[in-house]
């Protein structure tokens, strides 16, 4: 019996074995040949979370351009890429395009590609203000500005970092463009009053944006503030 149980065992064992290696080979020689391959990859975002519907491209040699979009999970492939120096280009709305170069030689090979959305951008512009590196800060809204020139957000940061740089007119300049467009915010209103106030000496102005901030939101400090402004 137990002779019996060790040859069933082992018969098994090798037809495991078989399938195994025939399911490798068969996963081996599906969508690659010596010249290329299908070429897989993922994208993520800052926080490495998979971003879905990217639109990525790839231009071969003899121009035929080839694409794919992300799926639910950010993975992506394009079939019959040929091995050597690829291109991808990554496109999402409200997100910054990236071209990505690199050597495609196996078709075991996955590319990982992180992209930055709007949102992230900007939370980045307005910590590297904080931190007061004018440099980075610098950067970053001109990023902003190609990929949304019209974004309010960013314009807000620029005046923000217009006035910590130690230029208050061009600071107000800006604010002042915002605040008369549909739309304006209890901060934009704020800071020109502030700018008005105790950097460019004209509280008929400061005073003008403190009764327009407290229009959007009440806030006890720029009642006593108008109060004060009033009895000067």
């Amino acid at each position: 019996m137990k002779s019996l149980a060790r040859r069933l065992s082992c018969a098994g064992l090798a037809l495991f074995s078989l399938v195994w290696m025939v399911s490798c080979a068969s996963e081996k020689s599906e969508g690659f040949t010596s010249t290329g391959a299908v070429l897989r990859g993922m994208v993520y975002d800052e926080n490495r979370t998979p971003v879905s519907d990217v639109d990525v491209s790839w231009v071969g040699k003899d121009a035929t351009v080839k694409s794919a979009r992300s799926d639910v999970h950010g993975r992506y492939l394009i079939p019959e890429v040929a091995y050597g120096q690829v291109t991808l280009h990554f496109a999402k709305q409200d997100y910054e395009p990236v071209d990505w170069t690199f050597s495609f030689e196996s078709p075991m090979q996955v590319v990982y590609v992180r992209m930055v959305d709007l949102s992230g951008l900007l939370d980045d512009a307005a910590d590297s203000i904080q931190k007061r590196d004018w440099a980075a800060a610098s950067s970053l809204l001109d990023r902003i500005h190609k990929l949304q020139p019209d974004n309010r957000v960013a314009a807000y940061l620029k005046a923000v970092l217009l006035a910590r740089q130690g230029n208050p007119e061009l600071a107000a300049a800006l604010l002042e463009k915002l605040s008369a467009e549909k739309g304006t915010s209890f901060a934009i209103e704020l800071t020109l009053a502030d700018l008005y106030q105790y950097k460019l000496a004209q509280p008929d102005k400061a005073l003008l944006h403190l009764k327009a901030a407290l229009a959007i939101q009440d806030d006890i400090d720029v009642e006593n503030r108008i109060s004060a402004l009033e009895k000067m």
